[in-house]
């Protein structure tokens, strides 16, 4: 049976909207180093410095009230503990502290008071705003409100449970 149903059985013919496999492929990969051809330089990425203002962060300023040339700035350089640094101090290197605004701090080299690219402004982060929520009702008696009681401390009543101290011993 199993010889007879494989050499009568004819396959079914294929539907006739049917693509061929090597028409339908695509190459999406550099294939020319498989024939042989030698490898093309590319080009490196350029790498972008950070800025130099990402190096220090304000942490506080003191700021007199009339703009003169005094304030202190609290500021931190590369991750290390915060110093305090007083307008005209030398902060890291030839940058010193030029001034002190109400939130900022001016940084600038020491070399030129006008020279814009190594000057720039620390910045305090923004103040959160303050939490909201709304107060419990004014009946503290439900049991949701209850203050919590640590555990393996019996809970009883002070009053109720008052013991006079027994005669010769002293009150605890």
């Amino acid at each position: 049976m199993f010889w007879g149903t494989r050499l009568l059985a004819r396959p079914t013919a294929s539907p006739v909207p049917v693509v061929a496999m090597e028409s339908a492929l695509t190459v999406n990969a550099d294939v020319s180093r498989l024939l042989g051809a030698a490898p093309t330089a590319q080009a490196a990425p350029i790498e972008v410095a950070p800025p130099l203002s990402s190096r220090f962060r304000l942490l506080g300023v003191v700021a007199p009230q009339p703009p003169s040339e005094q304030g202190l700035a609290l500021i931190s350089v590369d991750g290390q503990p915060p110093r305090v640094y007083r307008v005209g101090a030398a902060i890291d290197g030839d940058l010193m502290l030029r001034a002190v605004q109400l939130r900022a701090a001016t940084v600038a080299s020491s070399r030129s008071s006008n020279d814009a690219a190594t000057s720039f402004v620390l910045e305090l982060p923004a103040i959160s705003t303050a939490a909201t929520g709304a107060l419990p009702p004014a009946g503290f008696n439900s049991p949701q409100f209850a203050p919590p009681v640590a555990p393996g401390v019996p809970d009883r009543d002070p009053v109720s449970s008052f013991e006079p101290p027994a005669a010769g011993r002293p009150p605890r």
